[in-house]
């Protein structure tokens, strides 16, 4: 099971969503956001940390618009 983080971008206030792993300390994520636009190391805060899939996706539809397109297509399916 993936864990999702979402970060705020210290620049333009998007919203980006790393995509890691849940470990027995709580989770990780990579250095670069899905859409790979977003460095780790370029947040202003995070939004979430370690939700599934599912509980991610509920909280990025509460965010709204601020959330980067991209990468919260990476939580839905398309045939």
């Amino acid at each position: 099971m993936k864990a999702y983080t979402l970060k705020m971008k210290k620049d333009t206030k998007e919203y980006h969503l790393f995509e890691g792993d849940f470990t027995p300390d709580g989770c990780n994520s990579p250095s670069l956001s899905i859409c790979e636009k977003m460095k780790k190391s370029d947040s202003e805060k995070n939004v979430f940390t370690c939700l599934d899939e599912n509980e991610a996706r509920i909280e990025c539809a509460n965010e709204g618009r601020k959330v980067c397109g991209i990468c919260v297509s990476h939580l839905y399916t398309t045939y």
